[in-house]
């Protein structure tokens, strides 16, 4: 079994080889497309992919993004892959708790796609105290013990299987329409991911992205009160809903996210994860229609506990801890 990993990076220049190094742990190949970086990233990822001949860096293209062009890469590499391997939509910002190829293993083969737990961190009011204190000092600290407070609230496809027989085009969106349809495997992979990490890298990445917003994605980057948004998720599960594009804003100030309405990392690899907050599992439907649902029923629950994960899941207990 082999790993291939499609990424797609845009202005990541301080986090884009964590990131890679961090995947060659677990990925066998990595194919880098690069959708129009002004900030170094493409050149950090030729330097490393001289470096590690498991990165690929692919080519520069700079329309405005769209989830449809990962098939631009899967067509150019579905020759390097062969039944039985795993592709995974890798993501610039993104570290896995779990370790892939473990994980992946053990999924047995009726099972076509594996979701995530995305455990999303935020740029909290205590970080921006500390900023404004000491900058230096801040940024000086390392990724993870800067950006600390998170919360667990969703999930996405994130692993597919190959088939030879696999036909994606743009007209399929992030996903081939095979994969869509296919049945999901119940138990998360888990991963952290690291949206909002500096005010300078917060202003780039909104500036980046803000014809993709115009466009129609990135949905969530279009909420007018992001802080009472990321809060809302957990009391009354409003979350991101009533995005509207002119709602987008350019400033770090505004991504600022109450600390107390947010979990936080103890460095201690235990996180609390309630799946009463994430999108539900559901095999033989259209993902795109799940993603677009913040509503999500309780299909499993994670029992709060500060000094362990207990999960509990109807006929798969102890699953996850399995693995």
């Amino acid at each position: 079994m082999e790993i291939h990993g499609l990424c797609i990076v845009k202005d990541e220049a301080d986090v884009i080889e964590s990131c890679l190094i961090a995947a060659l742990s677990w990925c066998d190949h990595i194919y880098v497309l690069d959708n129009g970086s002004t900030d170094g990233s493409w050149e950090l990822v030729q330097e490393i992919a001289r470096r590690h001949s498991q990165v690929v860096a692919f080519k520069q293209d700079d329309r405005v993004f769209s989830d449809s062009i990962r098939c631009d890469i899967f067509n150019a590499f579905r020759s390097m892959a062969k039944p039985g391997d795993w592709w995974c939509r890798l993501d610039a910002d993104e570290f896995y708790v779990d370790d892939p190829r473990i994980f992946l293993v053990k999924v047995p083969p009726r099972y076509g796609v594996v979701a995530t737990v995305s455990i999303t961190y935020y740029f909290s009011d205590l970080d921006a105290e500390a900023y404004r204190r000491n900058p230096r000092e801040y940024l000086a600290l390392p990724l993870e013990r800067r950006i600390r407070h998170y919360l667990a609230h969703w999930s996405e496809p994130r692993f597919f299987r190959h088939r030879d027989d696999i036909v994606w085009t743009s007209e399929h969106g992030g996903f081939p329409a095979s994969v869509q349809r296919a049945s999901v495997y119940p138990v998360r992979i888990w991963l952290k991911h690291f949206q909002y990490r500096s005010p300078e890298q917060i202003e780039r990445r909104l500036r980046a992205r803000w014809p993709a917003i115009r466009a129609g994605s990135f949905h969530h980057e279009a909420i007018a009160n992001w802080g009472d948004a990321v809060a809302s998720i957990r009391t009354s599960r409003a979350g991101f809903s009533g995005a509207r594009p002119e709602h987008a804003s350019h400033r770090w100030q505004d991504r600022i996210v109450p600390a107390a309405a947010l979990d936080f990392d103890g460095l201690d690899n235990r996180y609390v994860v309630d799946e009463a907050l994430l999108p539900p599992l559901k095999a033989g439907v259209s993902w795109p229609s799940v993603l677009r649902g913040l509503l999500p029923a309780a299909v499993r629950r994670t029992v709060k506990n500060g000094m362990s994960r207990l999960r509990l899941q109807s006929g798969l207990r102890g699953a996850r801890d399995a693995l």
